[in-house]
């Protein structure tokens, strides 16, 4: 499976961080927030990322065609936001209940073979992914720091597949400099 489209639900610090990754890495992202002006901090602070890029010209980063910011989409709505995403990452406050409702979500709303990734540092990925009807393709990626990701390490739930562990490790050595820890 090629990933193309990455939501990212949560506009917080590490959403729009790993939202700045995933679009310089050239993939189309939908960054998701229930709160519209969140998402307009979010976007403005990517805007400026690009724009402090060495070498890169301000305007090159307008919503035109061909720049990154051309493939960012912006949703108030999960089930919106995750329809056509091949890959999921849900970036919410670590709170079992808030986890559990998203990955319902994205069970109920996601497109078919679609992966379910959490950033949690508390929950358990075999925890989150029992509620869903494919725990084969739910996959934690923490992403360090949270607000400046450099670093990614997969983990795997007791019935993820390897061929998940190996889309989310293709995925992070192109979004990020992958650490090559891949935990079972």
């Amino acid at each position: 499976m090629e990933i193309k489209t990455i939501a990212v639900i949560g506009a917080g610090t590490a959403g729009r961080a790993i939202a700045h990754r995933a679009l310089r890495a050239g993939y189309r992202t939908v960054l998701e927030d229930f709160s519209a002006g969140t998402l307009e901090q979010a976007v403005d602070s990517i805007r400026q990322t690009f724009d402090q890029l060495p070498g890169e010209s301000p305007d090159r980063h307008t919503s035109s065609a061909g720049s990154p910011l051309a493939n960012l989409t912006t949703c108030t709505n999960v089930e919106d936001a995750i329809r056509d995403a091949d890959l999921i990452i849900e970036t919410a406050a670590d709170e079992m209940e808030t986890k559990l409702e998203l990955f319902t979500i994205f069970d109920k709303f996601a497109k078919p073979n679609a992966i379910f990734a959490t950033t949690s540092r508390v929950h358990s990925i075999d925890e989150i992914a029992e509620i869903t009807s494919c725990p084969e393709r739910c996959v934690s990626l923490r992403f360090d720091p949270p607000g400046a990701p450099t670093h990614l390490s997969v983990t795997a739930g007791k019935d993820t597949l390897m061929s998940t562990i190996d889309i989310c490790v293709a995925v992070g050595e192109r979004v990020i400099e992958f650490t090559g820890e891949t935990l079972p």
